[in-house]
């Protein structure tokens, strides 16, 4: 049942290279960049919203779990916060939900610590640190044996998630198979109900 939701979230989106209304792409698939990131345009959050044309034009649909985010998401509000990702580009019909989810996990057990494991560090200082920004940073072979994962920074925006925030680590991104590998939620316009009502039923 899981893989078929992500087809159908892949045929609602379309094939590449797609083309959106001229209102589509001013309404609401617009993301307003935030006034905290105007401030600070050496911030490298600055490469998603570049990205952002070619990501809708191009993007792939895969299967995406949360690693960390702002906790301010968790609950209803207005305003849109970074978190980080986990995907794999791999064919999709061999990427096991389940098997992201540990990985995620895993990666989210290096915060706060420093590792012996040099492959490891890396990724535990981004984590830690919380304003590193990274886009399609490989997983370790450590970490992830069977499944080749990366791992990219994005902006969660309310309006694209059901109920305007996040209720499941699991959910339908939208990648750049091209560096940088910039991820985004797939709008929620594109999610089968199906989906919707799982993913809201927390």
């Amino acid at each position: 049942m899981i893989h078929q939701l992500l087809l159908q979230c892949q045929e609602n989106f379309g094939a590449a290279p797609r083309h959106f209304s001229l209102w589509n792409r001013i309404a609401y698939l617009r993301i307003p960049m935030p006034e905290w990131l105007r401030k600070n345009p050496d911030d490298e959050l600055m490469t998603h919203f570049n990205e952002l044309r070619s990501l809708y034009t191009n993007g792939g649909v895969v299967w995406g779990h949360l690693i960390q985010a702002n906790r301010r998401l968790y609950s209803a509000g207005n305003e849109n916060h970074p978190g980080e990702l986990v995907y794999s580009l791999d064919d999709q019909r061999n990427v096991d939900p389940a098997v992201l989810g540990e990985v995620a996990h895993s990666l989210y057990q290096l915060k706060g610590t420093r590792p012996f494991e040099r492959d490891l560090q890396p990724i535990a200082q981004y984590l830690t640190d919380e304003h590193i920004r990274v886009y399609g940073l490989a997983v370790p072979r450590s970490v992830s044996p069977f499944m080749r994962c990366r791992i990219s920074t994005t902006m969660f925006v309310r309006k694209h998630l059901p109920n305007g925030r996040l209720c499941r680590p699991l959910l339908p991104v939208v990648v750049s198979r091209e560096e940088p590998n910039v991820a985004m939620t797939l709008p929620e316009r594109y999610w089968p109900p199906r989906l919707i009502q799982w993913w809201t039923q927390t």
